[in-house]
């Protein structure tokens, strides 16, 4: 298994961002690695993600299924059909104050493909990890007013 991951603090309460993450109208507002999305948040439903993999708005699109969605604590979906790469998306929010939250997302991937997932993708998912969770900070500040 390998994961790749990433987290920030962000001056802004749970729910807020809670709510900023389930709006999938407005992700191209804070989101430049993922700035579209299509679910209903279901679980075991289909959720189609409109990929900026290098970041230059050349979208490719990846469908996964939601694994689990928490209120206001965390979401994730995948890819768990009998393919040689399994994945495990999730983000995550845990409250440090009433006014300050630790936003940390992580992929898991399995399968015998994913040394060469690896080798061409990593660093292009660890950029866009990162570039979501500073999207994510200063749209979620914004809004805010922290």
């Amino acid at each position: 298994m390998q994961i790749i991951q990433s987290e920030i603090i962000i001056n802004a309460p749970k729910k807020v961002i809670w709510e900023i993450l389930m709006d999938k109208d407005k992700y191209h507002l804070w989101n430049p690695f993922t700035p579209k999305i299509e679910t209903n948040f279901e679980v075991e439903s289909d959720i189609v993600l409109h990929v900026n993999m290098n970041l230059d708005n050349k979208i490719i699109k990846q469908k996964e299924q939601i694994l689990w969605v928490k209120e206001y604590e965390s979401v994730a979906w995948g890819i768990s059909s009998p393919f040689p790469v399994k994945t495990e998306r999730a983000q995550i929010l845990t409250e440090i104050s009433p006014t300050q939250t630790k936003y940390y997302t992580y992929d898991k991937f399995w399968g015998i493909l994913v040394p060469l997932v690896m080798l061409m993708y990593r660093d292009k998912i660890q950029k866009g990890f990162d570039s979501i969770a500073h999207g994510l900070k200063t749209y979620a500040e914004d809004k805010s007013n922290y």
